[in-house]
């Protein structure tokens, strides 16, 4: 799919010509969706199963445009870049309190779940959200958002970017940790540890 959008000529869309005339999209990324090459600096994608630099480059090549990766080390400030015009689309998920930026139709689908200690009492989603269960969570990722309005019981301990929340998890400071299925995938080589269930979808 991706491809077929690379090889497509530019489509005449009044609501491309400044980006066009610009002759470059400036494209903020959260840090858990792409690292740099130590040697050439070029952005390549994270391993959590998300293509969303493919999607970015696709777009660039059907407009005939250049793709400016503008990385944020977290969500707020990603948010930052948009509202203050610094960047001209981002990647984030979409979210009714999240009224300062507008949404394209959805790209992607993706599994908000947990990732538990192999020896957790948690077995499933159900488990999650009892008294006295602390969840680590991501400060203002969809899915934290999501949970906030879901949980009736469960504690939410949150940290600004990934790392130091699976270091909540890790360190026994939480129970279980909130996320995109594919980031904590990734996380999960680092602790012995089981996914459960998927919470929700969007």
């Amino acid at each position: 799919m991706v491809a077929s959008l690379a090889d497509a000529q530019p489509l005449p869309d009044p609501r491309v010509a400044d980006l066009v005339q610009a002759g470059k999209i400036r494209v903020g990324v959260h840090s858990v969706m792409y690292t740099k090459d130590p040697q050439t600096g070029e952005a390549k994608e994270a391993s959590t199963g998300i293509i969303l630099l493919d999607i970015a480059r696709a777009l660039g090549a059907r407009i005939g445009v250049e793709i400016l990766l503008v990385g944020h080390p977290t969500i707020p400030e990603m948010l930052t870049c948009l509202t203050t015009g610094a960047c001209d689309m981002g990647f984030i998920g979409p979210d009714p309190s999240r009224t300062a930026v507008d949404f394209s139709p959805p790209i992607l689908q993706l599994d908000y779940t947990f990732l538990v200690p192999a020896a957790s009492s948690i077995g499933s989603v159900a488990d999650v959200d009892r008294p006295g269960v602390r969840i680590a969570a991501v400060s203002d990722h969809a899915s934290t958002l999501t949970l906030s309005r879901i949980l009736k019981h469960a504690q939410l301990v949150c940290a600004a970017t990934p790392d130091p929340t699976f270091e909540l998890l890790r360190s026994g400071r939480a129970d279980a940790f909130a996320s995109v299925r594919g980031v904590l995938l990734a996380y999960s080589a680092r602790l012995r540890a089981a996914i459960i269930g998927t919470l929700e979808k969007f």
